[in-house]
């Protein structure tokens, strides 16, 4: 019994253990917060990958938009995205040739009025959800990492 009292009554090392505590309740809420920041930043990447492959396709290949959706899903990996492309095209003079602006669609296969060029454009949106693996009270456990991306198709 002497050695359990004195093992109660001994201080030597508390701080050291306070430390060890609380170093360990702070440092570990800020690593899972770095690993959650890190897992949207690479599904951030992966989706633009996506979007870029698509656009890149369009621009080499046309405006064939399941083409676009077998890049963007290619560029992606596994788990697939959702992919939604389209294109459009409009009469567009040479002022607007890079920009839509307020100009309305038009079919594919109309010709334009003199001074209007036909002009493809399209359109890809991908979208990815990210589920935290640390998540954190209050906070949403899953995300959904999403963009859109327009381009003339040349």
């Amino acid at each position: 019994m002497n050695r359990l009292a004195r093992l109660l009554r001994d201080r030597a090392g508390v701080a050291s253990l306070e430390a060890a505590l609380v170093t360990m309740l702070l440092l570990v809420p800020i690593c899972g917060g770095l690993a959650d920041g890190g897992l949207i930043l690479v599904a951030w990447m992966r989706v633009s990958r996506a979007e870029h492959a698509a656009l890149l396709y369009a621009w080499g290949n046309g405006a064939n938009t399941g083409g676009m959706l077998t890049a963007a899903v290619g560029a992606f990996g596994s788990p697939a995205p959702t992919v939604n492309t389209s294109a459009a095209c409009y009469c567009l003079s040479a002022a607007q040739s890079w920009s839509r602006g307020a100009a309305s669609g038009v079919s594919c296969s109309t010709t334009c009025s003199s001074g209007y060029t036909l002009t493809e454009f399209v359109s890809v949106t991908v979208a990815a959800n990210v589920a935290l693996p640390m998540p954190v009270p209050f906070f949403a456990r899953n995300y959904q990492i999403s963009t859109t991306a327009v381009g003339r198709v040349l």
